[in-house]
């Protein structure tokens, strides 16, 4: 709750007094900010790769056929989610303007470039992740699953010492450089009524997926709920699914009974299974895109590749939008202003999107232990 408070004070100090900091604080934060992102992306690999590998070694035989049902199901609901998203945007284009003649100048550079080379990508680190972990745990079981214990709690570790706190500095650099560029007060007076029907779809939609999962039965929808909230507050202050997985994990195995499947569930969905993103991303782009003439098959190629790419999504501040501007651009057409823009609108409001994230990943938790205690 402290976190999720500071992070509410630096955005709303920065609204309000944003103005009253020098030009060379600003640009130094910005610039500070860049460099943990940069870090962030960095390490995130490496963490997707040791959480794979230890719940590959709790599933031992079943493992192959448990992740190839699961990248199915994510992909699955991910469409789900996408196709929710793309007929509730066609009532937004119609029940607000479009924004995409809002226009967003940069007007703060960075003081120094700061670059760390690429080791592998997220699908990469899955994938590896997963067929060492097979590997492992069929010819060497025991130093294996030592092996794991240690590169498990070394990632907590990291996740919790480095990636949390630094979260309000990485988001007061941002927030600052955004105020300068005049972003923020365009975000509030301008896009409200749009967010305001995003949050109350995505969130709406999470509410009747928990319903689901307990075959709406009053008691055990709200309490199963209630069992996620401490994750969707470090969500919220974090903006990291990763940084809220250990309270993730925690309130997964409150709702479900197989802890050892939750335990290798949830490590997955925190990376790729994205309810938030799928609600956010798609309507802003068919909302920033309503003045151009593009075809149906536009959006399906769209859709298509968003879907793919979902699994190469890093699960950090603004991570989402990051891996998805390069087929904006292809696809739908996006101009650097409006890359700039959908950009600065997901950092905004990264909080309710990632929250909404680890909340689906709940429900999802729950649906998909379901499923595969039929299909054992």
């Amino acid at each position: 709750m402290l976190q999720l408070l500071t992070l509410l004070v630096i955005i709303t100090s920065v609204v309000f007094f944003g103005h009253l900091v020098p030009i060379e604080a600003k640009t130094f934060l910005y610039s500070l900010s860049l460099s943990i992102k940069e870090i962030l992306l960095f390490i995130m690999p490496l963490i997707v790769f040791a959480l794979i590998f230890s719940s590959i070694n709790n599933l031992k035989q079943s493992a192959i056929k448990f992740i190839l049902l699961l990248i199915i199901a994510i992909f699955l609901s991910n469409l789900t989610s996408s196709l929710i998203a793309y007929s509730i945007g066609h009532f937004v284009l119609q029940s607000t303007h479009s924004i995409q003649d809002i226009t967003y100048e940069e007007t703060i550079a960075p003081l120094w470039l700061f670059k760390l080379p690429a080791l592998i990508s997220n699908f990469h680190a899955l994938a590896y992740g997963a067929l060492s972990g097979i590997v492992a745990s069929v010819f060497l079981p025991k130093k294996s699953k030592e092996l794991s214990h240690k590169m498990s709690g070394l990632t907590l570790f990291i996740l919790k010492v480095f990636l949390i706190p630094v979260i309000p500095v990485f988001v007061l650099g941002l927030a600052l450089k955004m105020q300068h560029d005049q972003v923020l007060s365009i975000i509030f007076k301008d896009c409200s009524i749009i967010f305001v029907i995003i949050t109350s779809a995505v969130y709406f939609y999470i509410f009747l997926l928990y319903g689901a999962a307990n075959s709406f039965k009053i008691t055990r929808w709200i309490t199963s709920i209630g069992n996620m909230m401490p994750a969707f507050i470090t969500a919220m202050s974090t903006m990291s699914s990763n940084a809220a997985m250990p309270l993730t994990l925690e309130g997964s195995k409150k709702n479900v009974k197989q802890s050892e499947v939750v335990s290798s569930i949830v490590p997955i969905t925190a990376g790729f299974h994205l309810v938030g993103d799928c609600f956010f991303i798609i309507i802003l782009s068919m909302v920033i895109t309503s003045g151009y003439a593009l075809s149906t098959t536009d959006y399906v190629t769209f859709l298509l590749y968003f879907l793919l790419f979902k699994f190469a999504i890093v699960a950090v501040p603004a991570g989402g939008i990051m891996v998805m501007l390069p087929i904006l651009e292809r696809y739908l057409q996006f101009s650097p202003e409006m890359l700039s823009l959908i950009t600065a609108l997901y950092v905004v409001f990264d909080p309710i999107i990632t929250s909404a994230n680890v909340m689906g990943n709940g429900a999802f938790t729950m649906m998909f232990t379901k499923l595969y205690d039929k299909l054992k």
